[in-house]
């Protein structure tokens, strides 16, 4: 069976994940050339005018007219939702799903899409050769995904999670929180090889001195006050990585330990990351919500989370 046709053979729910996920990272301004003729439709409704001076005429073209005009606007809805996703969001869109934002083979696969598509006669290309944006297509998106989710039941991620922003706070369930010592041993023993975990604290301390800061949690009016849960699979992720700044410490101890300087150091020597001593400073500044700038496990999950990386 082909991935075209496979989306369409998921259960109703994990379509409606999918396309819920693509919609909450586009916009009304990424649409086929298609769509951009729909504001064509708009300008002669505007001229229907006249059509209206005879509906005075007569009750008989009004009833006629009053149905008529209803298809056209459905048609405009769907002319004016977005056709195609802008391959700079894909990792915000997989977060979304709970699927991994960083894994190289996935992203490999929507660049090639990305490519192939761009180099079709599409309006699109003329806006993706000005911007330097790539683009993926809904389809496109539908059917990569529907391999990635084939066999997934449903997952953990409530559809309300999915129009919410990537960048807010994340906090561990409840239940996650009151697991013991042997839930978190088994938890990590599953959780992403010690290479993947390399690779992602790699780009963390790459990628976390240039990310903005989030705003503060204390603000009642900041999206960070509206706190989110982390996934099993984002909690896995983030254990695994935390864990190589303190290889030395037991799995049931992590989340008591906090990251400083020398740990950055450390790590960054390890994995032969070259980082100034203000880009450390920055990282924790970014990041810390303690008043000695140390980091903590949550602190790191927020990172992690903002760098697309679990």
């Amino acid at each position: 069976m082909s991935s075209d046709s496979l989306f369409f053979t998921l259960p109703q729910v994990t379509q409606n994940r999918i396309d819920s996920a693509f919609k909450s990272v586009t916009s009304d301004t990424v649409n086929s050339a298609k769509a951009l003729a729909g504001g064509f439709v708009r300008e002669q409704e505007f001229e229907g005018g006249f059509v209206r001076d005879e509906e005075q005429a007569g009750g008989f073209i009004r009833d006629d007219v009053s149905p008529g005009g209803g298809f056209i606007r459905d048609e405009e809805k769907d002319l004016n939702a977005p056709t195609h996703i802008p391959l700079s969001e894909i990792p915000s869109a997989l977060q979304a799903l709970d699927l991994p934002p960083d894994d190289h083979e996935v992203l490999a696969v929507f660049r090639n899409a990305a490519t192939g598509w761009t180099s079709s006669s599409n309006k699109i290309e003329t806006r993706e050769l000005e911007d330097g944006e790539q683009f993926v297509s809904k389809d496109d998106w539908r059917s990569v995904c529907a391999v990635l989710l084939e066999h997934d039941s449903g997952g953990d991620v409530e559809m309300a999670d999915l129009s919410g922003d990537s960048d807010d706070e994340y906090q561990e369930s409840e239940d996650e929180e009151g697991d013991g010592d042997e839930g978190d041993n088994d938890e990590y023993i599953e959780g992403p090889s010690k290479s993947t975990a390399r690779r992602r604290t790699r780009q963390s301390l790459r990628k976390s001195s240039s990310l903005s800061p989030p705003p503060s949690p204390s603000s009642p009016n900041s999206k960070d006050s509206k706190q989110r849960k982390l996934t099993s699979r984002q909690r896995e992720a983030c254990i695994d990585a935390y864990a190589l700044f303190f290889p030395s410490i037991p799995i049931e101890e992590l989340h008591a330990q906090r990251i400083m300087i020398k740990d950055i150091q450390r790590v960054a020597k390890l994995l032969n990351e070259k980082l100034k001593a203000e880009e450390m400073v920055e990282m924790l500044e970014t990041f810390s919500t303690s008043p000695d700038k140390s980091m903590n496990f949550d602190d790191f999950c927020r990172m992690m989370v903002k760098a697309k990386l679990a």
